[in-house]
């Protein structure tokens, strides 16, 4: 019998028809499983974590068996499962569901999930990836012609940040660590490596950007990745900007743009926020250096925040950032939106991922489990953005059935 359901299977997936789409994306991840005893296909398995996660309450491995065992025949064929004369449609158990996660390539993965721009996006989210900014006379568009003063010129911006899965440990007791970029706007997740226990973030800076096509995009990040040559490697290779926080842990320069003359530069964008009980004012000068000892350096940025939140006391910080960008090409209030676009990561993968797919209480442990349990979730939120759901809850909600996930992932 087992004989036969492999079989099944094989003809199954020489029968289905191939399409450029995400069967033909999920085929290219490598399947690392021994050959003996394999009777579901990893493109299978993939798309049943994708789909079952995308059902709201179905986020543990039990759940997305249970998932599986309320699909119909129709379903089960659209979901490629083997199938045999005697059992009808075979289903993995658990086992099998985990044994997945753990042995999956999870960068072949994010390729798989990640790479396909999203399309049908609703027009009031078609340019959410995108800031846009007024051109200063003689900047450049974004072909690299003269652009015309006062035009809205549309930049690419990303946002790096790392992520620790709380409830995930590996077997010497350290937890894992994911870092990932997104897209300022609309938070898209790029792509995402784990930071191995003997490494950190700054050593994964360049694995993560390589892949990526950066020319003339935006990059922002918090002062951990503020290091010369990941800096240089970003503007030379890549061809890319850079805008990076300066903290303590780079003094010299924190010292030295703290000492310039700030009270004689007048404020370039000021920005007032009112909303849930807090009110917040942000202040940006900008002041162009010469010789400043840190890879193309060319603009040094001051940000104010004053925030006051309802039955708490006034705070306020002082933030200090430089850019390669000169005025010319990333204006006051443009250095305004990479500044708080950093925060769209945060926003919208991380926050997201704790609180709708309950990512910090998942206590997925082995192989690359907890790597690609992320990637469904972000690609899960990402989907359903651009399907026009503002609830990312309430999209799951709305895709509880199999039909619906196989709908918005583009399954045929």
């Amino acid at each position: 019998m087992g004989v036969l359901s492999r079989a099944a299977a094989e003809v199954v997936g020489a029968e289905a028809v191939s399409r450029a789409g995400i069967w033909g994306r999920l085929a290219a991840v490598p399947d690392h499983r021994s050959a003996r005893g394999r009777i579901y296909p990893l493109p299978v398995l993939a798309a049943v974590w994708l789909c079952a996660v995308t059902a709201a309450g179905h986020d543990r491995i039990a759940a997305v068996t249970e998932w599986l065992a309320a699909t119909t025949r129709a379903e089960r064929v659209r979901l490629r499962l083997p199938w045999n004369p005697w059992n009808g449609h075979l289903l993995p158990d658990e086992a099998t569901i985990r044994r997945f996660l753990d042995k999956v390539d999870d960068q072949a993965l994010a390729a798989a999930l990640l790479d396909p721009p999203l399309t049908d996006m609703p027009a009031d989210l078609a340019d959410a990836d995108t800031l846009t900014a007024t051109s200063p006379p003689g900047a450049p568009d974004a072909k690299g012609g003269a652009a015309v003063p006062g035009e809205a010129v549309p930049v690419r911006a990303y946002a790096l940040d790392g992520k620790t899965s709380r409830g995930a440990k590996r077997p010497d007791g350290t937890r894992v660590h994911l870092l990932g970029i997104a897209s300022h706007g609309a938070g898209a997740l790029l792509g995402q490596r784990e930071i191995d226990a003997k490494s950190n973030e700054t050593t994964e800076f360049r694995a993560l950007l390589a892949p990526l096509d950066l020319t003339g995009a935006f990059v922002s990040f918090d002062a951990l990745h503020t290091v010369r040559s990941n800096l240089d490697w970003l503007v030379v290779r890549k061809n890319a900007h850079y805008l990076a926080v300066a903290k303590h842990n780079q003094p010299k320069l924190r010292a030295f743009l703290a000492a310039l003359p700030w009270e004689q530069i007048p404020t370039a964008d000021l920005t007032r926020d009112h909303g849930h009980g807090r009110d917040e004012t942000r202040t940006l000068k900008v002041a162009t250096v010469a010789h400043l000892d840190f890879p193309h350096a060319a603009q040094a940025i001051r940000i104010g925040r004053w925030r006051r939140q309802k039955g708490r006391a006034a705070s306020r910080e002082t933030v200090y950032a430089i850019t390669d960008a000169t005025a010319e090409q990333a204006s006051p209030a443009l250095l305004a939106d990479l500044a708080r676009g950093q925060w769209h990561i945060e926003v919208k993968q991380h926050y997201v991922r704790d609180v709708t797919f309950g990512e910090d209480a998942s206590t997925s442990r082995t192989g690359r489990g907890p790597a690609a349990l992320a990637l469904f979730r972000s690609t899960v939120a990402d989907t359903l953005r651009a399907a026009g759901h503002r609830s990312i809850p309430a999209g799951r909600r709305a895709h509880k059935t199999a039909t619906a996930a196989l709908d918005l992932h583009g399954f045929p």
